[in-house]
């Protein structure tokens, strides 16, 4: 067996419904099962779908303030009053930032942009930075991508005289700050869709201000969409399909040089390149130092400038990757010893960089499937400050406003927020947090992945691939289908990679091959068995390279449902191997007296756990049953170098060796007997064995002399009557079966015998009722 990292969950989904749809919409059944599942169950909401670049944006004057919004702005512009952008740091508020900056420069007002220090100031509005920009002259401030959790800093804006205006789209709280106008998609009610991300929100305020759909802006809309996690349907959806065109389109400077920094200057990008070369890079100077360098990359005007900070982005992103490599160590020690009986793991230290623990959080709850949070102090200002993530069971924003009165600053989403609090209350925070997940069902943080499709090996191919790409871009709330190969033959499995650490694996179903890909599964050579049906999961895409296509499949987890067979027989493998396996999952098994001896310093025949080693073969083949019906994996050694993995002499032979003590004087007995064994290349083995025989059949007795010699009244017998005889020719079957066989028929060997014991045990059942 080999162990799938997480329990796989079919969706449910009807099957009249599936045959139904793919007939009106004239796709396949497997891409309107996909549709199915996604909740588009009519011809019309498939079609919707499917067609969403033919959508429309919805007007942005659905909002109830924009009217206000867009007269307040071109007042300022009219009156030449300054104008502050204030952002986040991350990707989705640098491209809110630059998207409103270029639309208040087009209708000709006098803008700067604000990105607070996520390490000096924090996330969202604050006190100071709302000071300085009146100060300043600021006579209007533009929140984008916060604001909505800043209630006290709205107060404090509004007593220097200064309009807020708070373009957010982060969970709300109850009580809202008291500004001049605000664009919240999840707090009006009145506009159609509630899952905008932040460029999302800013995007329709600049639709609003220019009076038409800003398609230059749509490459800067989509970086926030994708990177910010918002579910990719609806509005999302156009944003992501619209905006990833214009991305491939862009001549923007700042998009150019990300490009060449991530090696994409030929490819066609994706939603992947947004989140997972352009996403990291941009949000990386935010999370090391101040963000400003990735918003002045955005609203560069040459290449030249871009670049150089294109290149500075590149830099910090390989600083961040192995500081997050440090960190999340740590942290995974830290759980180990002294929180892994905990639901929620609250894990805090004074060494660590709070703008990476969020991504850090990320990697641990997808190893222990609980929410984390992680948190840094500040030893000055008594404070810890951090980023949590969550699990589905678990809304870790409620959680948090539960616990509000020793969370002065926090905010997010039901699965992901940030935090600051006193030190002193870190240890409440855990406990409470702990108290209030202690009710949900054990179940709950077992980790699960839903599963859209089962399929035979046959029926991938590259058109059916293509044809799922039409609900492309994926994401969340429309994520990339997850398909499973089941029962796969292995054609070939090795490790890839630089430091060897990834998987590459050829199956086949006898018809048809796929590759696959695993990156981080190099372990799962070791652990797969040649002949083990592997079934895989992950994603399915095309493969291109030197001119030649074909699928292939991008290995998330995988799994082996029956035993495996391990070959370590003649000195293919070290059997230092076997002996490195974990002690307490597996069982050393030595049958003969011998291999006990030579291994005694071992644990031997100890209770059957899940790994089965078998060091030589025993008397019976039946011996092996109880170990095969308990077995995950099963290594076969048979070292055993004995007796009997020599040939049995011949009748001749046995005549040579008898005819001896009948002719051989007995005073030249001994010496006789070793010039015979010396001309017949005897060995001592090959002349104990005929001894025994002759002796158990009563033809060599024990003489006078004490030497033997020839039983004259012995009756006529076979060879084969003796046990020796008996046991070394069953022993040699064995051998032959289970030594010399290649290990696929040692597997039937095994299968069968294994099935012949299930039948037997069904048969004294039936008999027995």
């Amino acid at each position: 067996m080999y162990h799938s990292k997480k329990t796989w969950i079919d969706k449910e989904v009807d099957s009249l419904k599936i045959n139904e749809l793919a007939e009106q919409v004239a796709v396949s059944r497997q891409v309107a099962h996909l549709l199915v599942q996604r909740g588009f169950e009519t011809a019309e909401q498939a079609k919707a779908f499917l067609e969403a670049d033919q959508m429309d944006f919805h007007d942005p004057f659905l909002f109830q303030d924009m009217n206000k919004v867009v007269a307040r702005i071109q007042q300022a512009a009219d009156e030449g009053e300054m104008i502050l952008i204030y952002g986040d740091y991350d990707v989705d508020g640098v491209s809110s930032a630059a998207i409103l900056w270029h639309a208040l420069v087009e209708i000709g007002a006098m803008a700067e942009c604000y990105i607070p220090n996520r390490f000096t100031e924090g996330y969202g509005p604050n006190e100071a930075a709302f000071r300085w920009a009146a100060e300043e002259g600021f006579g209007l401030v533009i929140t984008v991508d916060c604001g909505i959790s800043g209630i006290d800093e709205a107060k404090v804006l509004q007593d220097l005289g200064v309009d807020l205006i708070i373009t957010d789209h982060h969970e709300a709280k109850d009580v809202l700050p008291d500004a001049f106008a605000m664009i919240h998609p999840g707090v009006d009610t009145n506009y159609p869709y509630s899952k905008l991300a932040g460029a999302g929100v800013a995007f329709k305020v600049a639709h609003a201000l220019l009076g038409r759909v800003p398609e230059e802006l749509l490459d800067l809309a989509v970086l926030g969409t994708i990177a910010d996690l918002v579910p990719l349907v609806g509005e999302n959806r156009l944003l992501a399909a619209k905006g990833i065109e214009a991305l491939n389109a862009s001549e923007r400077p700042g998009i150019l040089a990300l490009r060449k920094v991530c090696s994409l200057v030929e490819d066609d990008l994706t939603e992947e390149s947004v989140g997972f070369a352009f996403g990291p890079r941009i949000n990386a100077a935010g999370r090391l130092d101040s963000a400003m360098p990735a918003l002045e990359m955005l609203l560069a005007e040459t290449i030249e400038e871009a670049s150089i900070l294109a290149e500075q982005l590149d830099q910090q992103n390989k600083q961040r990757q192995d500081i997050v490599k440090n960190i999340a160590e740590e942290a995974i020690d830290l759980v180990e010893r002294h929180y892994l009986s905990d639901r929620v793991l609250v894990v805090d230290s004074n060494q660590w960089n709070p703008g990476v623990v969020g991504i850090v959080a990320s990697r641990l709850v997808e190893k222990y499937h609980r929410p984390v949070i992680l948190l840094c102090h500040d030893a000055e200002k008594g404070t810890a400050k951090g980023s949590g993530r969550s699990i589905a069971a678990f809304d870790l924003f409620a959680e948090l406003t539960r616990c509000e009165d020793i969370l002065p600053h926090f905010g997010g989403h039901p699965a992901a927020a940030g935090m600051t609090l006193s030190s002193e209350d870190v240890s409440v925070l855990r406990e409470r947090l702990n108290a209030q997940a202690a009710g949900l069902p054990d179940e709950a943080f077992i980790a699960t992945t839903e599963i859209d499709l089962r399929l035979n090996v046959s029926e991938i191919s590259i058109g059916l691939i293509e044809e799922m790409g039409r609900l492309a871009p994926f994401g969340m709330g429309n994520p990339s289908p997850r398909v499973v190969v089941e029962g796969a033959n292995i054609r070939d499995l090795k490790r890839i990679g630089r430091d060897l650490t990834h998987l590459k694996v050829l199956v086949t179903d006898g018809k048809t091959e796929l590759d696959g890909i695993g990156f981080g599964f190099g372990d799962a050579v070791d652990e797969i068995s040649s002949l083990a049906d592997v079934s895989l999961m992950g994603s399915l895409n095309i493969n291109e390279w030197n001119g030649f296509r074909k699928p292939q499949l991008m290995i998330q987890d995988l799994a082996v449902v029956d035993y495996q067979l391990f070959d370590y027989r003649g000195g293919k493998k070290p059997l230092t191997d076997v002996f490195e396996l974990p002690e307490d999952m597996t069982t050393l098994v030595a049958f003969s007296k011998d291999t006990q001896t030579k291994y005694a310093e071992r644990p031997l025949n100890g209770p059957i756990k899940a790994n089965i080693v078998f060091l030589d073969l025993p008397e019976e083949e039946s011996a092996f049953l109880p170990y095969l019906k308990e077995a995950e994996r099963v290594y076969c050694a048979f070292k055993d170098e004995g007796y009997y993995f020599e040939t049995i002499p011949s009748r001749e032979e046995f005549k040579q060796y008898f005819n001896y003590f009948a002719k051989c004087p007995r005073d030249e007995l001994r010496i006789g007997l070793v010039r015979l064994s010396k001309s017949r290349k005897w060995s001592k083995r090959s002349i104990n064995f005929m001894h025994s025989v002759f002796s158990e059949l009563d033809f060599l007795v024990t003489m006078e002399d004490g030497l033997p010699g020839v039983n004259p009244n012995a009756e006529k017998r076979d060879l084969t009557e003796a046990a020796t005889y008996k046991r070394h020719e069953e022993r040699q079957r064995l051998e032959q079966q289970y030594i010399y066989s290649s290990l696929a028929q040692l597997k039937e060997r095994f299968d069968t015998l294994v099935e012949a014991a299930k039948q037997e045990e069904m048969t004294w059942s039936s008999n027995s009722i």
